[in-house]
């Protein structure tokens, strides 16, 4: 039983730690919220210094290296750099014209056709092809794209109104269903939605 005593006692007279508390009311809370977020600011606003202390390092150091370079050396790096200019606009240019044939196969485009054209003017502000100004090129109306319908939003109530069927079609001329063609009326049939 002495043994259980002591270290009963043992126990007992170990320092009892108390853990740190956290604020007791909103307005202590508030404080440090408003403590933590300015100092948040304040590293950020030292980190943006030190990036731009690092920045104006490096481009000192390429000066100074530039500076050191011997007129060979500098002839060698300019050339590098007109070649890696070159490339890249090699490289585009290629781009362009493989964006411009795949379009162009996609209309319909001959190409008989597709080797007349001037690039520069086949293209987009945003640098992709005209698919219009192709399919008009091609004579062909263009292919069907997802209509809302298709996709199931807007309204869905009148998605095949003015829309001819299969039996519609048995008592009209061929010139008549060019027209309904030509009009969009055939599309839901063309698409498999409609018999």
């Amino acid at each position: 039983m002495s043994e259980q005593s002591t270290e009963q006692t043992q126990v007992e007279t170990e320092p009892v730690t108390e853990e740190p508390k956290g604020p007791q009311t909103l307005e202590e809370a508030l404080a440090q919220i408003a403590e933590l977020e300015s100092k948040a600011e304040k590293y950020k606003s030292l980190a943006r210094k030190e990036e731009e202390k690092k920045k104006e390092n490096w481009d000192k150091l390429q000066e100074l290296e530039k500076a050191n370079l011997s007129e060979t050396e500098l002839a060698i790096r300019e050339a590098e750099e007109r070649g890696r200019t070159a490339a890249m606009a090699e490289y585009e240019n290629q781009l362009k014209h493989t964006k411009l044939a795949a379009a162009a196969a996609k209309a319909g485009v001959p190409d008989e056709v597709l080797g007349l054209l001037d690039p520069s003017k086949v293209f987009t502000p945003e640098g992709e092809p005209n698919l219009d100004l192709l399919t008009s090129l091609s004579g062909k109306q263009r292919k069907f794209e997802k209509s809302a319908a298709d996709l199931n939003i807007g309204a869905q109530s009148n998605a095949n109104a003015g829309q001819l069927t299969r039996k519609d079609l048995t008592g009209m001329t061929a010139a008549q269903i060019m027209k309904a063609r030509e009009e969009g009326r055939l599309d839901a049939l063309m698409k498999g939605q409609l018999n």
